[in-house]
């Protein structure tokens, strides 16, 4: 074979292997296991994301870009999964990405100018928001502005909320008393006691709340929490003057440390309260709670809650001592307004320094929140709670007390806007007793207005 001959079977084999490799890849490339399998890790990521689970998300994302780098659906699940697991940066490339192919896409301008916030750089968000809002003409630049605020609000490292509350009351039974002055005790039949009865009132109420957090670091997942909480109260009735309980006053402050990942809340905070009636006789408390709650599923959520506290009686230092309770919660969320149910129990205990007011305890108690068209929220409730006691309830009784104590109501709120709301609640409550003198029903109403912030 002559050198040209040779040379032009060369080039035919290579061209013939060229195109062999070349149909080799493609089918590799188009092969359905390989698609499948694809498919497969796809769904799971995007199940992974929904379910809080970001960080896991992210990394099964940043897996199947390397092999599908022009998947539409791989890069938007990236770019949200690397939002909510705080990969800011990598947000940035991978929405900017799909701005390149998708640049009149109105949607990926917004969801940018989210991560833009979370990266502090108000410029560059207000610069995608109005890209935004040249390719929606719906969009102002009063909402573009109103949204920055929003965010920027959102996101500030230091967070503050809060709501002032005041309204108008009605309590049938506002010392918790018996029926009659005249109760029996043990043995001791047709004992008359002076102002134990119980008392009705009309009334009125001024409640305020602070809650504030301050996050260590941009990304970091500790926060600095704290909040304080106020509420006054005064009844009209004058009966109430005579054991003074006419008025009464409660607070509480508190501090603590607080870490938050996409899936959890774990904080404890060291408490202190005081509830006073007329400023004359008081009972305070100090000690730590903690929460951890776990976000099994996005519409399931468990929840964990402790607290134990040293009380101190102005008038009778012998219920001194150490209370506290552990509970554990369930939260689901349904329908497509976002329902809630919420339903759990937790056990109760006290050590006084006299053995007759140590008790142990267990509750029972459930609540929903249904959110109603036009603004309404209906949220009825109901516990169930026990309580047994290591001694009588007096001097006169020998069987140790035991309380039985049920609780149903319901709370309506109209919401007017997104600060200002009418808030009604009802409560019914009954107390029995193996002493009479704590057999009590009240009824409690209260009407008020309140203002968020």
């Amino acid at each position: 074979m002559n050198t040209r001959a040779s040379l032009i079977f060369a080039l035919a084999a290579t061209l013939v292997l060229s195109v062999l490799v070349a149909s080799t890849a493609f089918a590799a490339s188009d092969d359905p296991a390989r698609r499948t399998a694809l498919d497969a890790s796809k769904a799971e990521a995007a199940t992974l994301l929904e379910k809080g689970k970001a960080a896991e998300a992210y990394d099964l994302y940043m897996r199947l870009v390397r092999i599908k780098p022009d998947d539409d659906a791989v890069n938007l699940g990236l770019a949200r999964a690397a939002t909510r697991a705080t990969r800011w940066n990598q947000a940035v490339m991978a929405y900017e990405m799909l701005l390149e192919k998708y640049p009149r896409e109105a949607g990926l301008y917004g969801e940018l100018a989210n991560v833009y916030m979370l990266l502090g750089d108000r410029t560059s968000a207000e610069r995608s928001l109005a890209m935004m809002r040249s390719l929606d003409g719906s969009v102002t630049p009063e909402d573009t502005e109103k949204a920055l605020d929003l965010l920027e609000s959102r996101y500030s490292r230091f967070q503050a909320h809060g709501k002032i509350s005041a309204g108008v009351l009605y309590d049938s039974n506002a010392n918790m008393g018996p029926r009659s002055n005249t109760v029996d005790l043990g043995n001791w039949r047709g004992i008359t006691l002076r102002d134990a009865r119980e008392k009705d009132t009309f009334g009125g109420y001024l409640g305020a709340e602070l809650n504030m957090g301050w996050r260590l670091e941009q990304d970091s997942p500790w926060w600095l929490v704290g909040d304080v909480h106020v509420f006054l109260r005064g009844n009209t009735e004058n009966e109430l003057s005579n054991n003074r309980s006419r008025e009464s006053q409660w607070g509480r402050a508190a501090v603590g440390m607080r870490h938050l990942t996409s899936s959890t809340l774990t904080e404890l905070r060291l408490k202190g309260e005081i509830f006073d009636y007329e400023l004359f006789q008081n009972v305070s408390a100090l000690g730590p709670e903690g929460t951890f709650l776990w976000t099994a599923t996005p519409h399931v959520q468990l929840i964990t809650r402790a607290a134990i506290d040293r009380r101190s009686y102005s008038d009778d230092s012998k219920r001194n001592g150490v209370y506290g309770w552990l509970g554990g919660y369930a939260r689901f969320f349904f329908g497509t307004s976002n329902h809630e149910f919420i339903a759990g129990v937790r056990y109760l205990g006290a050590s006084a320094d006299r053995s007759d007011y140590s008790y142990d305890g267990w509750e029972a108690s459930a609540r929903f929140l249904f959110k109603l068209p036009y603004g309404f929220e209906l949220g009825p409730f109901a516990s169930i709670t026990q309580e047994f006691y290591d001694g009588p309830a007096t001097a006169l009784e020998s069987a140790k007390r035991k309380d039985s104590r049920w609780r149903v109501g319901t709370s309506l709120t109209y919401r007017i806007d997104e600060a200002w709301s009418i808030e009604c609640r009802y409560q019914y409550t009954s107390n029995n007793s193996r002493s009479n003198l704590y057999d009590y029903d009240q009824h409690f109403i209260t009407t008020g207005v309140a203002w968020s912030f």
